[in-house]
């Protein structure tokens, strides 16, 4: 697959311009990821909230895109740091203060009220146990980049590989997700380094070899989770490294499917699905949104004695997307996009002295 031009990338966590200047492939693909968040967590939260059980189906549509769901956001994450790398130092960190430190902060205060956690003294409340995870992994991220940027060329593979390689031994929990998704992240920066080098691999036989493999793969999650047979990726939810070509490959093929239906491949730029490219362009606001959205949907439901999994889960997914783009356009309002960023403190512009009058 080709890589974007970084020079046409906006920073994670700003408000990007539409059009032309942007991979419109990106904003799909974005997008797609933030609904399958928001589907997974429609059904994990009336479960974890009221004990309530959704479909199979739905079951096996989280299960089926568990491997691919996070991953590509990490990856597309790791395309927009070359455009971040080109700025100054200070102005590097400070804008990551301000995208994903300061959001984390305001949410993370905000999720936890909602769960009902008050206590803000309490050192477990500002761990990343919730959605927030994902906005923790990326400051770290961001936080090593500048460093691990100085490697030089193609010997930069080594960056993914030694941290898909060092999640092996770990303990599963937040440090090995934490190296595990981190070589996504900088897998995509990689490719952004390797640009034009890799548009003799985006044919159309591999890309339909690579989505045969992942859906291949997604049913034998599900039949795994079904019963149907001993499939060592029943109830798969995480990443398993031995499984690792087979993820790459799913997110291979779904760049390469997205690009030709948008023409990037060929260096063109159709617009497709501008819904769903609203989506991808505002995903910060959606991912955060969504999580404390959905906890009050289901705790309100709940006090209402409604336990009906045909209610609960389209309330959730639904209500989470309608409150996500009320907060996007109630971004217009200082106060509503302090939420997501950390506004700009405006400078007093200096006073001049008033003109001395000749005697």
């Amino acid at each position: 697959m080709t890589s974007p031009s970084p020079q046409s990338q906006p920073p994670a966590g700003s408000r990007a311009p539409s059009g032309a200047s942007r991979a419109r492939w990106m904003d799909l693909i974005r997008g797609g990821a933030i609904l399958l968040v928001v589907l997974l967590h429609a059904t994990a939260i009336p479960w974890m909230f009221g004990g309530i059980s959704s479909g199979r189906v739905v079951n096996d549509i989280n299960s089926f895109f568990a491997p691919y769901r996070m991953s590509l956001l990490f990856l597309l994450s790791g395309v927009l740091l070359t455009r971040s790398l080109a700025k100054p130092p200070g102005t590097y960190y400070w804008n990551k203060v301000r995208t994903l430190i300061w959001p984390y902060l305001v949410w993370m205060v905000i999720g936890m009220l909602t769960e009902g956690y008050t206590d803000l003294r309490d050192p477990f409340f500002w761990i990343p146990n919730n959605w927030l995870w994902f906005i923790f992994f990326l400051a770290v991220y961001y936080a090593v980049a500048p460093l691990l940027a100085r490697i030089p060329g193609t010997w930069f593979a080594l960056v993914p590989a030694v941290l898909w390689i060092a999640s092996w031994p770990l303990p599963d929990g937040d440090l090995s997700n934490l190296c595990y998704y981190g070589g996504f992240f900088f897998a995509g920066h990689l490719c952004v380094r390797l640009g034009s080098r890799l548009s003799r691999f985006e044919t159309r036989t591999l890309m339909w070899v690579c989505l045969a493999v992942a859906s291949g793969f997604g049913a034998f999650i599900i039949a795994g989770n079904r019963g149907y047979t001993n499939a060592m990726t029943a109830g798969f939810d995480a990443h398993r490294l031995e499984l690792l070509p087979v993820v790459i490959a799913g997110i291979a093929g779904t760049v390469m499917a997205v690009r030709r239906l948008t023409g990037s491949h060929e260096g063109h730029s159709h617009d497709r699905a501008r819904w769903l490219q609203y989506i991808g362009r505002n995903s910060v606001v959606f991912y955060l949104v969504h999580f404390p959205t959905q906890v009050w949907i289901t705790n309100t439901l709940s006090d209402l004695g409604v336990t009906n999994p045909n209610i609960s889960l389209p309330a959730c997914f639904f209500g989470a997307l309608a409150v996500a783009y009320l907060a996007c356009w109630l971004r217009r309002f200082r106060v509503v996009d302090a939420l997501f960023v950390l506004p700009r403190f405006a400078r007093r512009s200096p006073q001049l002295a008033p003109p001395v009058r000749p005697a």
